[in-house]
């Protein structure tokens, strides 16, 4: 399915010309007058618009929109389309009204969506073209571009009795131009319908039953020969993808996302109901099944305008032939001589095609995001089948932000799949995920393509102090996990010594040779990254504490004396001041309740709230195993009024004190001072104190 639009070419410097015009326009009209209220008496009639807001108003609501515009070029500039949509969808959404009474706003408006529009398309295009190996091009371009199939005369006869004994469950007219394409497809395209037949066994029988519970003509589903070959991989020079060739902006209008982790286009099933649900749609507007799939095929716009110009309703007529695109012209009879042959494909010579059986399938729920190969493992499947029952997964995990999603594995494989995905650790169910530096790429253009900080990028492959990047260059991404661990460690970091840091296990490694190479003991490693054994796996991402930070001793043990040395003389997160003594450790009574991040361990919020692990542990109930899932609720012991004096958080308040190494936090655009603290469980006075600013 193409759609196609009249773009003119577009360089930085005009895209920069038009947005600076575009805002000195917005800006101008925040200085005009409003609109009159008076209507012209012919107007009467219709519903009114929605009222202007006042002057003042206005003027806010137009530069904000602004802001939101400007916002949504940066993000799409860093390459995060998804939240640089939104930001257009808001700038769009605060004009509507003042733009329902002001034609030239109007305009500025269609002008903000397509510029969306395009963005959208054009990262598509960027993500498809460099990083989808599998990806094929559909058969679209040799054989709808060319020259309409010319009718053979003396094949007419067989084909035509071959072609009078099928009846399919939808009109489908015999001319010359159907003929045509019976011979093509029997003949010189042959090779090509025979594979197509030979794919289509897999999945013709649901898609089938998809198109009858839409209330279609079940027949309709052979125009996947011509659209794609039956092909999941499919992908059209338009940008459409899938069996069902539909372009990112079509497929989203009909439920299927496309991003960069997933494409539900290429995914067989949803991809036929939301073609089952256009068609009706199409054939809902043009009341005419040809009309429907030339809309399909060039967009229910173009069939519009071909209906407007000859103010005939039928595809055959030659006004309207003239008028559509040679592939278009190609399209319908193609379309329509493919269901004949594939309602019998014996009687066209294609008898000894055997069709794929269809593969049955079951469907398990993954939590969070998680490798192929860990599900392979846990599935005791191959990972080439979890990616053939599962196209429309792009990479080589189930995506970030689907926490039930729904993976397709083979009939058996789901009976105990929970059971043992449950027994690996979260923080070991992404494997090293690795990118290729192509020329142009910058440190902070990947961060941003994969979700994470540039620092935690820089970082996870030890590029210094000054990251620099180039092509060729292989980097390894950080997990969620362990961006989340790395950004923590840098923020509580001293100035001095080394730092902690994430390794990537190596493939040869063992813990007792990444134990050796950061001077530490297996047992602390084993200890810091809750590994119940001495086995590791190749790209398994292991925390390595630092030593100049201090190890609590109730936690672990130190490595060596030298270690202890230094953990004694490191800041006060390890040490009280000498200055101040503290007091014997009253228990902990009352409290409060925290909501744990990704990311968190009980060290990190012991240290916050300034209580010890063991505490944490008493009071919720935890037993030996300190691992924790991000939304799970820990009740915070606070401490009597010795325990206060001596720096801990008063009874009742729930506030942590100031730590040593205190979080950093990056201030999001909307966020208030009362909003941060009450995220980090502080005052505000707590907070200003901390970064020595005034409340």
């Amino acid at each position: 399915m193409r759609e196609y639009r009249a773009t003119e070419p577009s360089t930085p410097g005009r895209r920069a010309s038009r947005v600076v015009t575009f805002l000195i326009f917005l800006l101008a009209l925040a200085g005009c007058a409003t609109t009159s209220s008076s209507r012209p008496s012919g107007d009467e009639g219709l519903p009114a618009a929605p009222a202007a807001p006042p002057a003042p108003q206005k003027n806010d609501v137009l530069a904000q929109a602004v802001e939101e515009v400007l916002l949504a070029r940066e993000q799409a500039r860093l390459g995060l389309i998804v939240e640089a949509q939104a930001a257009w969808d808001r700038a769009v959404a605060l004009l509507a009204p003042l733009a329902a009474q002001d034609a030239q706003l109007a305009e500025r408006v269609a002008q903000i969506e397509a510029e969306r529009d395009q963005a959208v398309k054009d990262a598509e295009l960027r993500a498809q073209g460099d990083d989808d190996q599998d990806a094929t091009e559909t058969a679209q371009v040799a054989v709808l571009d060319a020259p309409e199939p010319a009718l053979d005369p003396a094949l007419l006869p067989e084909v035509g009795k071959a072609a009078q004994e099928v009846t399919p469950d939808y009109p489908v007219v015999l001319n010359d131009r159907v003929y045509a394409w019976l011979e093509a497809w029997s003949g010189r395209l042959s090779g090509y319908f025979a594979g197509s037949l030979e794919r289509s066994g897999r999945y013709v029988e649901r898609f089938r039953q998809i198109f009858a519970e839409e209330g279609l003509p079940q027949d309709l589903v052979y125009l996947a020969h011509v659209e794609s070959g039956f092909k999941t991989t499919a992908y059209s020079r338009a940008a459409a993808r899938g069996i069902f060739q539909f372009i990112a902006e079509t497929g989203r209008r009909y439920g299927l996302a496309s991003n960069w982790w997933l494409d539900e286009r290429a995914d067989p099933e949803k991809s036929c109901r939301a073609s089952a649900a256009y068609l009706r749609d199409l054939y809902a507007e043009f009341g005419d099944w040809y009309l429907a799939l030339a809309a399909y095929n060039a967009g229910e716009g173009k069939v519009r305008n071909v209906i407007a110009r000859s103010g005939r309703r039928d595809f055959w007529d030659p006004a309207n032939q003239r008028q559509f695109r040679l592939e278009t012209r190609n399209y319908v009879p193609a379309i329509l001589a493919a269901t004949l042959i594939a309602k019998n494909p014996a009687k066209f010579g294609f008898g000894q095609v055997q069709p794929q059986a269809p593969q049955p399938f079951e469907v398990v729920t993954i939590p969070g995001p998680t490798s192929l190969s860990v599900l392979a493992d846990v599935s005791g499947v191959p990972v080439e089948t979890l990616r053939d029952l599962n196209p429309a997964l792009r990479r080589h995990s189930t995506p970030p932000g689907y926490p039930d999603y729904l993976l397709k594995v083979p009939v058996g494989a789901a009976t105990g799949f929970a059971e043992k995905l449950a027994q690996v650790p979260t923080d070991q169910r992404l494997v090293q995920v690795e990118h290729v530096v192509r020329q142009g790429e910058t440190l902070s253009r990947i961060a941003a393509r994969y979700g994470v900080s540039t620092r935690a990028l820089a970082r996870a492959n030890e590029l210094g102090k000054r990251p620099k990047v180039r092509a060729g260059m292989v980097l390894v991404i950080p997990d969620e996990t362990s961006a989340a661990a790395i950004e923590r460690e840098v923020a509580s970091s001293g100035s001095g010594g080394r730092r902690a840091t994430v390794h990537t296990v190596r493939r040869g490694e063992t813990l007792g040779k990444i134990a050796s190479r950061y001077g530490v003991t297996v047992k602390q490693l084993k200890s810091w990254n809750k590994l119940a054994s001495n086995t590791v796996r190749t790209g398994q991402k292991l925390r390595i504490a630092s030593p100049q930070r201090g190890v609590r001793q109730d936690e672990t043990q130190v490595a060596s004396k030298g270690t202890k040395t230094r953990a004694k003389s490191s800041s006060a997160a390890a040490a009280p001041s000498p200055a101040a003594p503290p007091a014997s450790r009253a228990p902990a009574v009352g409290g409060t309740t925290y909501v744990v991040r990704a990311g968190d361990t009980l060290w990190n919020i012991s240290q916050r709230y300034g209580v010890s692990v063991a505490e944490l542990k008493a009071a919720n109930k935890l037993g030996k195993s300190s691992a924790l899932k991000a939304g799970q609720r820990l009740k915070i012991p606070v401490r009597t009024a010795e325990a206060t004096r001596s720096g801990a958080a008063p009874a009742g308040t729930g506030s942590p004190r100031p730590a040593a190494n205190p979080a950093v936090h990056v201030v999001r655009r909307g966020e208030t001072l009362s909003a941060i603290a009450r995220r980090f469980g502080m005052s505000v006075e707590q907070l200003c104190q901390l970064n020595q600013i005034r409340p």
